[in-house]
């Protein structure tokens, strides 16, 4: 059953991207803090501390050639492929975060047949890489044309987080998180 609880909503807020300029939410940017050493660090959840910049996701060659250094007030000398590389990284830390912890909360279907009774009541899927006869299932493509699935790691990485040797879906079954890990993974590609 997929549960709607949410946390209550913060006010909204508009964020300047340290790229382009423009304006938006903080949930379509990445937050890049920058450390006591003065080096960059992508921070995915929100929470960390230093003085912080928003960037698109597209607009990070930009920020390296002279945002950071602007929103900073200093000289950063970050090249795009490595905060591409750190953000890729940062978000398959998070996501494997989010997902344990809805494996701990009770908030994951795991396997075939529990993920797609959740996905027939709503459900977000998380399908591995070499899912196979899984991913071709009538609820896994419902679930892709109706933007509620994604592709993440492979059987054995999934399996990990469930401890299991290898497992080929799994179903979030809470919007809030379903929501974070859908964002987690796409910044990643």
């Amino acid at each position: 059953m997929m549960t709607t609880e949410r946390a209550p909503t913060k006010k909204s807020s508009e964020r300047t991207c340290a790229g382009c300029g423009g304006k938006g939410a903080p949930s379509d940017m990445v937050r890049v803090v920058m450390g006591p050493d003065h080096v960059l660090a992508i921070d995915l959840a929100g929470g960390g501390f230093g003085r912080g910049a928003h960037v698109h996701p597209g607009c990070i060659e930009k920020a390296c050639k002279g945002g950071f250094s602007r929103v900073f007030k200093q000289q950063i000398s970050v090249k795009a492929d490595e905060l591409h590389a750190m953000l890729r990284d940062a978000a398959d830390r998070r996501t494997i975060g989010l997902l344990t912890g809805a494996r701990r909360a009770k908030h994951l279907a795991i396997g075939a047949d529990d993920a797609c009774s959740a996905l027939e009541k709503g459900a977000f899927a998380v399908v591995a890489s070499d899912a196979g006869a899984v991913a071709r299932r009538s609820e896994v493509q419902r679930a892709v044309s109706e933007g509620r699935a994604v592709s993440f790691g492979n059987k054995q990485v999934l399996g990990a987080l469930c401890g299991r040797e290898e497992v080929a879906l799994l179903g979030v079954t809470n919007v809030e998180l379903a929501e974070q890990v859908k964002r987690c993974i796409e910044m990643s590609r």
